[in-house]
């Protein structure tokens, strides 16, 4: 049987009996409807796990007892980072969620030409729920440390940024095929645009930066299908399925 996991932003320790928020007390009462001893997985994103079980429970608050810690990881050995242009809301979530599950490092929104505007009285917002998903996201495939999400930012900030390792901008304009590109080391910088793709200037900015202009087919892609796929690829050529 499976045993639910929870992340708690807080430090954990052997021994100690916590008490859990209003909204983690109603996700396992209320909706997964577990009892008085139920066993539950807790991880904070620091490393790790806890092997817990659930206490007590009234009204709307609850108590787990930590037990154990277990030092598991379930990481990549590959650095990947996504830098993915803000896209429409359900496709930016979608893209985030499924970037979590296939390992990245890092996150890193940026604003395009043809970005979704986000007005800037919500742009936290938008991160508050975009790290929501990267917890759930961990939760649900077992990784114990939370990837990086950077504070979204333009375009140009991001590539005058000194990173090291390989740099992909993925466009159907490429100059090579994927498996022409890769490299068997880390770390890995993927770029993607949002709806509509880069546009040429940026694309030669990237260039200019030291991103290599890579295709993945003869096909036009959606944002989110793009960035899946390539992180896919990397896996499997030397990350997770090599």
């Amino acid at each position: 049987m499976r045993v639910t996991r929870l992340f708690v932003n807080e430090p954990l320790t052997v021994g100690q009996a916590l008490q859990l928020s209003e909204e983690a007390t109603h996700h396992l009462v209320n909706v997964l409807r577990l009892n008085q001893g139920a066993k539950i997985t807790l991880f904070n994103g620091m490393g790790g796990e806890y092997e817990s079980y659930l206490i007590n429970y009234q009204k709307k608050r609850g108590w787990v007892q930590i037990q154990n810690y277990h030092p598991i990881e379930r990481e990549s050995p590959l650095q990947l980072t996504l830098v993915q242009a803000v896209s429409r809301p359900e496709h930016m979530d979608y893209t985030i969620q499924k970037a979590v599950e296939l390992g990245v490092k890092r996150i890193v929104p940026i604003l395009t030409e043809r970005s979704v505007p986000i007005a800037k009285n919500k742009i936290g917002k938008r991160e508050e729920r975009w790290r929501k998903i990267i917890e759930q996201a961990c939760a649900q495939c077992g990784r114990n440390q939370l990837p990086i999400l950077h504070k979204v930012s333009p375009l140009s900030e991001w590539l005058a940024t000194m990173i090291q390792g390989q740099r992909l901008i993925l466009t159907p304009i490429g100059t090579q095929q994927w498996y022409d590109s890769l490299e068997q080391t880390c770390p890995i910088t993927i770029l993607v645009g949002a709806e509509g793709g880069l546009t040429e200037q940026e694309i030669q900015q990237a260039e200019q930066a030291g991103y290599l202009s890579v295709q993945l087919g003869p096909r036009i892609l959606r944002t989110e299908t793009a960035a899946i796929a390539m992180l896919v690829l990397c896996q499997a050529f030397g990350g997770d399925w090599r």
